[in-house]
């Protein structure tokens, strides 16, 4: 289980390079390749969440919230997947409100992932066997 003290809520995710690896079928090369385009793609994701939020669209909060649930879910079950999931439909719903904070949840557990992953990264794929 991974602790980012990043924030002053900190972000606990249930989170390990082997159960990473686990859903990838054990591919370590894989997994590198879809860390490096995640820790690549997810701040464009992120700002146009941050943007639909602040347009007030909802189908582009639900369009980028699935798009972001998708990519997260190589990595992890819950945590941020699920908080996507959740602004997802919130934008199908067509209603906005709330959706600020739920946003900053998944600014908080997408940051620690990201560190998470780059962590992995920056290990190789031998850090698999913790």
């Amino acid at each position: 289980m991974a602790m980012v003290p990043s924030h002053p809520d900190p972000v606990t995710l249930e989170w390990t390079p082997a159960r990473m690896l686990a859903r990838l079928d054990g591919d370590p090369e894989l997994a590198l390749q879809l860390c490096a385009i995640f820790v690549d793609e997810c701040p464009r994701i992120l700002q146009r969440l941050r943007d639909a939020l602040a347009g007030g669209s909802a189908d582009d909060v639900r369009r980028a919230a699935h798009a972001l649930k998708g990519s997260v879910s190589n990595f992890i079950d819950g945590g941020p997947t699920a908080t996507a999931f959740e602004l997802e439909n919130i934008g199908r719903g067509g209603q906005l409100e709330g959706a600020t904070l739920v946003f900053d949840r998944l600014e908080r557990e997408i940051a620690a992932l990201t560190a998470c992953l780059q962590e992995f990264q920056s290990k190789g794929a031998a850090s698999g066997d913790s």
